[in-house]
């Protein structure tokens, strides 16, 4: 199974602006079980994908804040290193990934 996240900036106005710093991960399970199952809470899904997205670097020690910062800007936002660090992180889950994750 692969997993695609597409990060945003919300703007106050609700719309969203794409950054182009997308992440992924991939899983796979081994074993003659069938049909395979990747039933999972919601909360643990969303934990790992904040954890996947804020870890950059070895040991999630160096996120790339200036990268973000540089990526609103070339999409016409000004925000600040310190503004960027500070903002909410939503996650949304495709239908179809909650379908697979039986939700």
């Amino acid at each position: 199974m692969s997993m695609k996240i597409t990060q945003y900036l919300r703007m106050s106005d609700d719309s969203m602006v794409r950054l182009d710093m997308d992440r992924g991960v991939s899983s796979f399970k081994h074993g003659h079980v069938r049909p395979v199952s990747w039933k999972r809470d919601a909360q643990d899904v969303i934990n790992e994908v904040l954890t996947l997205v804020r870890a950059d670097g070895i040991g999630g020690d160096s996120f790339p804040w200036e990268e973000y910062v540089e990526a609103g800007r070339l999409r016409g936002i000004e925000v600040d290193l310190e503004t960027m660090k500070g903002l909410p992180h939503t996650v949304l889950i495709s239908d179809e990934l909650t379908e697979i994750f039986e939700f």
